[in-house]
């Protein structure tokens, strides 16, 4: 199993001193390696940072990953709140080349995974048939699969609590959708702060390990892990099935090093 953390959206400048903007391509690749720095096996950023690079920075990425300075295994935020899965004939048109011109980047970089979280765009909107927005979902669903295959990726489902979203907000209801739709690229996240929220079981991982395939971490608060009994069952979970991937923090950061760095360690400890 292999511990991750996202980048912030913020400067990562040392505690105390005046903070600077920072562009993505400095965020990305400064984020990078303060992860590194902090003992992490691995980052993950969002989908919007990848998309603002310019042509010139995707190509210094490249280099610095061929060099071994640079490496990204997944991105979340996937899809932009302008352009929701409910939507029209040219709504669709726009949302799907987005989605090829966004795994084609990404996988350029070596990315692995995207998270298909993106709880506005795929939320229900009040009295649109329920039938018909689930075909819409399982269309975009089954081109990102697509898109994902061409470019060796896999995108993986991220269950969202009932606060987020009206659509697939348990683990158990993601698998059904992973199952149902039985696509080669696309698998299973679990986040232990969702579950948490929605009382879920730590048995929907057991049930679920063959498809389970990303994980996030945080607190029942959203902070960094370690604060609650859920986490540590969480993690003592993924080790009974045997899960192999990546387990990502995912949540708010006052002190970014400091806070990050002990998530780092309460990570390596009880996965010791």
């Amino acid at each position: 199993m292999k511990i991750s953390c996202c980048i912030p959206g913020g400067s990562f400048m040392p505690q105390g001193e005046k903070e600077v903007p920072m562009s993505a391509y400095e965020r990305l690749t400064e984020g990078c390696r303060v992860m590194r720095e902090l003992g992490y096996d691995a980052a993950e950023a969002t989908v919007g940072l990848i998309m603002a690079l310019s042509e010139d920075e995707v190509a210094a990425l490249q280099a610095a990953r061929a060099a071994g300075t640079f490496s990204l295994d997944a991105c979340n935020s996937f899809i932009p709140g302008h352009l929701p899965i409910i939507t029209d004939e040219a709504g669709t048109a726009a949302l799907y080349a987005y989605v090829d011109a966004a795994i084609a980047r990404m996988a350029s970089i070596g990315v692995r995974y995207v998270v298909f979280g993106s709880g506005a765009v795929r939320r229900i909107p009040d009295g649109y048939d329920r039938a018909a927005a689930e075909a819409m979902i399982d269309a975009f669903i089954t081109h990102v699969d697509r898109a994902c295959g061409e470019h060796g990726m896999t995108c993986v489902i991220e269950p969202l609590n009932k606060a987020e979203t009206n659509w697939c907000n348990t683990v158990a209801e993601g698998a059904a959708v992973v199952r149902r739709l039985n696509l080669e690229h696309v698998r299973l996240l679990a986040d232990g702060y969702h579950m948490s929220r929605e009382g879920e079981p730590y048995s929907v991982l057991t049930d679920n390990a063959d498809i389970l395939t990303h994980c996030h971490i945080a607190s029942s608060d959203r902070k960094i892990p370690g604060g609650t009994d859920y986490e540590g069952g969480f993690l003592d979970t993924l080790k009974k099935i045997g899960y192999a991937g990546i387990v990502t923090v995912e949540c708010g950061f006052g002190d970014f090093r400091g806070e990050a760095m002990t998530a780092a360690e309460w990570l390596r400890a009880k996965l010791a």
